[in-house]
């Protein structure tokens, strides 16, 4: 019976654990959103986000896909970022 509380136990805590990694993937994204819009609109341009998907690449990075429309056109963008914590470094280039 201990056994099976030990074994409960640590299965419960690795599912929180998890859900946490979850969470700071979707604000690290809402983050990388805001400052792509944020850097466009002080170039003079809007951009739009329709989707970003990020997947974990190598360490701490991620490697992604942001579409959505620039001043009215659609648009693509090869996203790759590097996530430092609480800073993280955004590169990306429209195909």
């Amino acid at each position: 019976m201990k056994k099976y509380l030990v074994t409960l136990m640590i299965a419960c805590s690795a599912l929180f654990v998890l859900s946490g990694c979850v969470v700071s993937e979707e604000k690290l994204s809402d983050k990388v959103q805001q400052s792509m819009v944020d850097y466009e609109k002080a170039q003079g341009n809007e951009l739009e986000v329709t989707d970003l998907k990020l997947d974990k690449a190598e360490g701490k990075g991620y490697k992604g896909v942001l579409t959505g429309t620039l001043n009215g056109e659609a648009a693509t963008y090869d996203v790759v970022v590097t996530d430092e914590g609480s800073d993280f470094d955004i590169d990306w280039e429209k195909r």
